[in-house]
């Protein structure tokens, strides 16, 4: 099963109420909205003049006198000219915050898709960019822990967007700066500015918030791609240690960010699943947020550390909390599908009246077009379904539906089509409504034909034979004739 690390819910607090605020948003001044950002986009062209760089205008909101907030910035250039002019005085305390402003506020600006990031002069805005990173390094040990949590959280979210293969292939220029200080400046240890931040988390995880140790677990988690990254598992494991050590502190979206983390690694932490599942089952399940419930669930489902109890607490706090259609509303559709999948995969048995209300509520995320499914999550409904002793035709004609409706307008990737028949295959789950050769569904796999790797080729064969098994069609003609191509003469053998 394939989880994205956006499935934590990260603006659900306890009790579903108050302001939605990022994991590790740490910010000492007054937090702007993200509409406020959005507005400055079109509004805010230049900031303050700089002796390092051509004079640029000053805005006229902002004051000559004064040095521009991060967050008044709306470009990678701009924010390096200020960043560059006005922070990099040798330890000191209050310009070092300023430089995690710096970071944080850059990882909004390349993940924003409305703005053009567009650099006037590349040369001189990557030798700034370049003198910041290395300052960043230079004094990594002197950052406050707040200050130093946030910026090991927004470097690595920039890397993760332009590693991401959604992402990564944008051609700005703004991108392209952090891609030659991020990715390509080298593969040795002293050349990969993360490597500092592990190596100078260590002798700060005493001092570390709750909050601020779950920002560390989701950064290595975001880095897990990085092959030149060391003793990444050694900090993890001094993390869960800690963890364990002060668990009383930690709430339980501090908690079960972590847990999510750690099961994503694959290392084993049978201490710290023991002792947190002990102190989770003490906590009252009711003021979860679904996507805390999801990634506990997900945790304990895909690690060998089984915890009956876990999956018991959840299951009665649905029962009572969700009780209503606006209290079922909270759930997004990639909760409910890590939740039914990791039940399904642990085993663990489920009372009628819990599979009720999850199925209730996944009828009304499926009948409202405004709530966005992925193949992926379908695929892991699917699946769970399939693990269910009752009767769920309804459910799987209403998911066909739906299907064949997004498939006109969502152009799903070849990995997600590819990942849907698999386990429909694997799970023995025939859907008649999409897999007919005049479905929507079967029109968009043909005409990504051409799209397929081999590898997913070779797993659509394995669909159309077992279609061809139940005495139905499989898949149109060309799209079959390419799979049976590449299971007979695979690449590799080419080669």
């Amino acid at each position: 099963m394939t989880m994205k690390s956006e499935r934590f819910t990260y603006g659900q607090r306890h009790s579903g109420r108050g302001r939605k605020t990022p994991l590790g948003d740490h910010n000492h001044r007054k937090p702007q909205r993200r509409t406020a950002f959005i507005c400055k986009v079109s509004k805010i062209k230049n900031i303050s003049t700089s002796s390092h760089n051509s004079p640029l205008p000053a805005s006229p909101h902002l004051s000559a006198s004064r040095t521009p907030k991060m967050n008044e910035c709306t470009s990678i250039e701009e924010m390096v000219q200020v960043a560059f002019d006005n922070f990099l005085a040798d330890c000191d305390q209050l310009r070092l915050r300023d430089i995690a402003a710096f970071w944080s506020h850059s990882s909004k600006i390349i993940a924003s898709l409305d703005l053009d990031g567009v650099v006037q002069d590349n040369d001189k805005a990557l030798a700034k960019l370049t003198a910041l990173r290395n300052h960043t390094v230079k004094f990594i040990e002197q950052f406050e822990p707040a200050d130093f949590s946030k910026s090991f959280l927004a470097l690595t979210k920039i890397f993760a967007t332009l590693t991401s293969k959604r992402n990564g292939g944008r051609d700005r220029d703004d991108i392209n700066l952090f891609r030659c200080i991020l990715i390509e400046s080298g593969d040795q240890p002293n050349e990969n500015p993360f490597q500092f931040f592990v190596y100078a988390s260590m002798p700060l995880l005493p001092k570390l918030t709750p909050r601020d140790l779950a920002c560390g677990s989701y950064a290595l988690s975001l880095l897990s791609w990085s092959p030149s990254l060391k003793d990444g598992n050694i900090l993890l494991d001094a993390m869960s240690s800690e963890v364990v050590s002060r668990v009383n502190q930690f709430d339980s979206r501090s908690l079960s960010r972590i847990l999510f983390d750690v099961a994503k690694s694959g290392q084993s932490q049978p201490q710290l699943f023991s002792v947190v599942g002990a102190y989770l089952c003490d906590l009252d399940g009711t003021r979860f947020a679904p996507g805390e419930m999801a990634n506990i669930l997900f945790a304990y489902a895909t690690t060998n550390e089984t915890n009956s109890a876990i999956f018991q607490n959840v299951a009665n706090a649905i029962v009572a909390q969700y009780t209503s259609s606006t209290r079922l509303s909270l759930f997004k559709p990639a909760d409910l599908s890590t939740i039914m999948w990791s039940f399904a995969r642990a085993g663990e048995l489920q009372s009628d009246e819990f599979q009720r209300k999850m199925l209730n509520a996944l009828f009304s995320k499926l009948r409202s077009m405004h709530e966005a499914f992925g193949l992926t999550e379908l695929s892991d409904i699917i699946w769970a379904l399939s693990k269910s002793s009752s009767n769920q035709s309804t459910l799987t004609t209403k998911i066909a539906t739906r299907i064949n409706l997004d498939a006109q307008s969502v152009k799903y990737g070849t990995k997600s089509l590819t990942t849907f028949l698999w386990t429909c295959c694997q799970s023995n789950v025939h859907i008649e409504e999409l897999f007919c050769q005049d479905s929507n569904f079967m029109a968009l796999c043909l005409e990504k034909k051409d799209q397929f790797t081999e590898d997913e080729l070779r797993k659509l064969y394995s669909f159309d034979l077992w279609q061809s098994e139940l005495s139905y069609d499989g898949l149109p003609s060309e799209l079959h004739d390419k799979c049976f191509e590449a299971h007979l003469l695979p690449r590799n053998l080419l080669d």
